[in-house]
């Protein structure tokens, strides 16, 4: 027989014209053109050693062989597309495991993902608040990193941009006039770093300022350590845009010095393939939602 796409290629294409009695309706659903259905029959016909149908000058007609042969091929493929339903809609519901650093989960995604749970109440997330996973070992479906040009075999698609931008509280600005002479008021303040970032350095060599960043300083281990230290009139923190301008809004943090731009993004990160099951199909299209 023919190669098996080619024969379930028309098989279906039997099955569609069986229903409407018709090559040429048959082929205005599968948008072929009427000769293309009539030639995909006789090649049906010709692999399986029998004719489907009588070609009457008006009508069509199945043989007594072909009205068989459909009963037989609408059965069989009525099932394969109730399991394709099936497995669809199984995916619609049941845990979806998703990883991304504290501060993401922290400054982005939990003040939003009550909407999700609102809107598919059917799944169960598990947030893993870490930055490296392997995905099989640790079974995670989907990830969302900073800057994953890195990922090999890995589909990913941009979420958005990010800068940096110096923050601390209204208070402390005004204990240490940092409104009143403006950089100058770098010699004064309390730098707060997040360990094994150097964006302070990058911030003074991109402004081009000769400050010394080490003279006063707290260190904390994450950067939203760093946020509540800010948040607590400890000196002045480097925050990520889009984590700290829910308090920027609220006018518990304002932002006193220029704010840097950065070239990486954002990215939502799995498995290349798997993109496209139902269930993290969900997650990115809400994650899209969410942005516009």
């Amino acid at each position: 027989m023919a190669n098996q796409q080619q024969l379930l290629r028309n098989l279906h294409t039997f099955n569609v014209a069986a229903k409407v009695m018709s090559f040429t309706l048959a082929a205005k659903k599968l948008h072929l053109t009427q000769g293309a259905v009539s030639h995909r029959i006789k090649v049906l016909e010709g692999e399986l050693g029998f004719n489907l149908f009588v070609r009457g000058t008006r009508k069509l007609e199945l043989t007594p062989e072909g009205e068989r042969f459909s009963r037989t091929i609408s059965k069989s493929l009525g099932l394969i597309f109730t399991d394709i339903e099936e497995i669809n809609n199984t995916e619609l519901h049941g845990q979806i495991n998703i990883a991304m650093s504290p501060a993401f989960a922290n400054g982005w995604l939990f003040p939003r993902i009550a909407d999700f749970k609102q809107r598919y109440p059917k799944f169960n997330l598990n947030i893993f608040a870490q930055e490296a996973q392997n995905f099989h070992q640790n079974q995670i479906d989907v990830a969302i990193y900073y800057g994953a040009d890195t990922l090999a075999d890995m589909y990913r698609k941009p979420l958005f941009g990010e800068k940096y931008v110096p923050v601390c509280t209204p208070k402390y600005a005004k204990q240490l006039g940092i409104f009143d002479d403006g950089m100058e008021s770098l010699k004064r303040v309390n730098f707060i770093h997040a360990l094994e970032s150097d964006v302070w350095q990058r911030w003074v060599k991109h402004l081009g300022l000769d400050v010394n960043l080490f003279e006063q300083f707290y260190c904390v281990s994450h950067r939203d350590m760093g946020t509540q230290c800010a948040l607590n009139d400890v000196g002045v923190s480097m925050g990520r845009y889009h984590f700290v301008k829910p308090y920027i809004d609220r006018g518990e943090l304002v932002t006193p010095y220029p704010s840097m731009e950065t070239d990486m993004t954002y990215d939502v990160v799995c498995p290349l393939g798997t993109e496209k099951r139902p269930k993290i199909q969900t997650f990115i299209n809400w994650l899209d939602e969410q942005l516009s």
